[in-house]
């Protein structure tokens, strides 16, 4: 798991400017960080980009992890599939559900478009919580023959201390 920030201030608020107000400056500022936190990673064959539904695309405006996938592509050189992965059912918003509810919440909503037999894949995504996203994103990569798959967020909410 590649991440450039935790998910807390400043980071937060960027975030959620770029997420729900279209703000593609803080997209491109964001998608700067994680291709510099990638800059020393295996470089993978491919970048897909979580996807999102039909209706969350109407209501947002734009895919936050495909501008983010987009950025970083170009600044790596390396290739961005928009249409690789698709949402295919459309899903509640993930906050507030848990770890459990989250990958209920996403079973039979990705499909994967293509082969990609032999590829390392890295998929982007805007902010990790569980990974339950990224988990079932690399499901289906794998099943299309993906040899490798990786994940590159912006932000990982931190864990919760432990108490002992």
């Amino acid at each position: 798991m590649l991440t450039a920030y935790d998910y807390r201030f400043p980071v937060d608020r960027l975030v959620r400017r770029f997420k729900f107000s279209a703000d593609l400056a803080a997209g491109a500022y964001l998608g700067q960080a994680l291709a510099r936190a990638a800059a020393d990673a295996a470089t993978p064959d491919l970048l897909v980009a979580s996807p999102v539904s039909a209706a969350r695309l109407r209501e947002r405006g734009l895919n936050p992890a495909l501008v983010l996938a987009r950025q970083a592509g170009r600044r790596l050189g390396i290739p961005v599939d928009a249409g690789a992965v698709a949402k295919v059912r459309h899903t509640p918003p993930q906050a507030g559900l848990d770890r459990a509810g989250r990958r209920r919440n996403l079973q039979g909503a990705f499909a994967v478009r293509r082969r990609l037999d032999g590829l390392r894949v890295a998929v982007v995504d805007d902010v990790m919580t569980t990974g339950a996203t990224l988990a079932a994103l690399a499901g289906e990569l794998k099943l299309a023959g993906a040899a490798r798959v990786s994940g590159w967020v912006v932000a990982r909410t931190p864990e919760p201390p432990r108490e002992d």
